[in-house]
C-alpha cells in the first residue's frame, strides 16, 4: 500500500484537488530530476502530489475499491519504471493521467467479471463545474431544503448507475473534463488520441447520460 493513502483520506473518500500551476509542475520536473539522481525521497513527493488525482481518475473509471488500490499501484510502479525515458513533453500531471487511463481501461478490459458497482454513489459537488452536472442542464446546487437534497442525492444515485454503463472511451474522457477539469488539449494528450476526437467522445457521452439521467437508455 502505498504510504501516502491514510495521509490524503482516500479511503474515506476525496476533496476535488486545487488546480495546480505552473509553479507545481516546475517543482515537479524538480523532484523528476532529483528523482533520477537517486533521491527515493522525491519520488514520495511525486506521489504524494498526484495521488489524489490518479486515485480519483482511475476510481472513476472502475467504480471497483480494490481494483483502484491495484490500479493506482501499478500508475505509480509504471511512472517510477518510466521515468528515464520522461523528456518533459508533456506536464507531468498529464503524464501519469496517460498512464493511469491506459491501465484503467486495460485493467477494466480484462477483469471485467470483477467488476462491481461502487456502494457509494458518484458525489455531485466533484462534477461542479462547466463540464460537471451543469453540461446536462440540471443547474444544481447543493442547498440546505430537504426535498432538494433528496432530490440531488437521487440524481447523484441515477448519474453514478449512468456512468457505469458508458463505453470505456466515453467515461474516459467524461471523467478527465467533468471530474477533473482538464482541457481538451490535456485529455487528448492523456488518451493518446486527437482533440476532435476527445470533442466527439465527450458530446456523445453527456448525450448518453443525460438519456440515461432521464429515465431512458443509452
Amino acid at each position: 500500500m502505498l504510504r501516502s493513502e491514510k495521509r490524503y483520506g482516500i479511503f474515506e473518500g476525496m476533496q476535488p484537488p486545487a488546480p495546480r500551476g505552473m509553479e507545481a509542475e516546475e517543482h515537479d520536473l524538480d523532484l523528476v530530476e532529483r528523482v533520477r539522481s537517486g533521491d527515493h525521497g522525491a519520488f514520495e513527493a511525486l506521489v504524494e502530489a498526484h495521488l489524489p488525482r490518479v486515485w480519483r481518475v482511475v476510481w472513476r473509471i472502475l467504480r471497483h475499491r480494490e481494483d483502484t488500490e491495484d490500479v493506482v499501484q501499478e500508475v505509480f510502479l509504471a511512472a517510477h519504471r518510466a521515468l528515464p525515458a520522461f523528456r518533459g513533453e508533456s506536464l507531468v500531471s498529464t503524464w501519469l493521467h496517460r498512464i493511469a487511463v491506459n491501465r484503467a481501461l486495460n485493467h477494466r478490459d480484462l477483469a471485467a467479471e470483477r467488476l462491481r458497482r461502487a456502494a457509494e454513489p458518484l458525489d455531485p459537488a466533484s462534477l461542479d463545474g462547466p463540464a460537471g452536472l451543469a453540461a446536462f442542464g440540471e443547474g444544481l446546487s447543493p442547498t440546505s431544503s430537504p426535498l432538494q437534497e433528496l432530490e440531488m442525492k437521487d440524481l447523484s444515485r441515477r448519474l453514478s448507475e449512468c456512468l457505469d454503463k458508458l463505453p470505456p472511451a466515453w467515461r474516459a474522457v467524461f471523467v478527465l473534463r467533468a471530474g477533473e477539469s482538464l482541457s481538451y488539449e490535456e485529455i487528448a494528450r492523456a488518451v493518446g488520441t486527437a482533440i476532435g476526437t476527445v470533442r466527439s467522445r465527450l458530446a456523445r457521452a453527456r448525450m448518453a447520460l443525460r438519456r440515461c439521467v432521464e429515465g431512458g437508455t443509452l
